[in-house]
């Protein structure tokens, strides 16, 4: 049986997914613990927050492995009623190692745009950087379209655009990428599907008559979740490790999904 520790992990990782594909403001890797620490059991997460850190405590699992990253900013104080301070100070004191796989896995086929990508249905999907661009079988209505999203994602989307407008070609980029609309109409897409745009950008993208499907930045990424849980199962198993690797069941708050 191999052994299995938190550096034997990043390693998986960053062997799929290189962290030194991250953005150059990312902030990826191992960030907490010690890499020669022995893993059993791994809590898969888009967040981290103290609900996450509770329910890997009440596993057992040594390690988080999460989509966004603690410490993106930089923290210059870990003083006790800071959010995010307590997050890591928690993380600390109950010797639960954190990697974190972020822009890097934005990169890869289990991203959470490839993950939406494929669950929607997309046909044909070809990824160009961050962005994952596919055609429904059948030209379908931008809000017939958004019905399909919405089921999928379980997302509170909103729409902006004709809602008669046929969509054959989606393109996605999951999470904050509003300006990706850009890459999607010379993509040849019809519609833009992500996480966080702004007012100027759907202005202007209605304007070119893209429809835009705006998920929520959780909602939009949340299926790479059980892509990972199962990419680092399917892993472990081929080295001979019983390490067990588990999906988070916190959501980081109210209306990240439809109920």
């Amino acid at each position: 049986m191999t052994e299995m520790t938190v550096r034997r992990v990043a390693e998986y990782i960053d062997a799929f997914a290189p962290f030194i594909t991250a953005e150059e403001y990312d902030n990826v890797g191992i960030l907490v613990g010690d890499g020669n620490q022995k893993v059993h059991r791994i809590l898969c997460s888009l967040d981290v927050t103290m609900d996450t850190v509770r329910e890997a405590e009440s596993l057992g699992a040594e390690l988080i492995v999460s989509h966004h990253p603690l410490m993106f900013h930089g923290a210059k104080r870990l003083v006790a009623g800071v959010p995010e301070a307590d997050v890591l100070r928690a993380l600390i004191k109950k010797d639960i190692s954190l990697i974190s796989a972020h822009t890097n896995w934005d990169r890869s086929a289990l991203s959470g745009s490839a993950c939406a990508a494929r669950a929607i249905g997309l046909e044909n999907v070809v990824q160009e950087e961050l962005l994952f661009t596919g055609s429904f079988p059948a030209p379908v209505s931008a809000e017939k379209a958004a019905e399909v999203i919405q089921k999928t994602l379980r997302a509170p989307l909103r729409v902006y655009g004709r809602p008669d407008k046929l969509i054959k070609t989606l393109s996605i980029v999951g999470g904050a990428y509003g300006e990706g609309y850009l890459e999607a109409q010379t993509a040849g897409a019809q519609a833009y599907l992500t996480g966080e745009i702004r007012h100027h950008e759907i202005t202007d993208a209605v304007a070119r008559d893209l429809v835009i499907f705006d998920a929520g930045h959780y909602a939009s990424e949340a299926l790479m979740i059980p892509a990972l849980v199962s990419f680092l199962t399917d892993r472990l198993r081929a080295q001979g490790a019983q390490t067990e690797v588990v999906q988070t069941h916190c959501v980081p708050f109210p209306g990240a999904l439809n109920t």
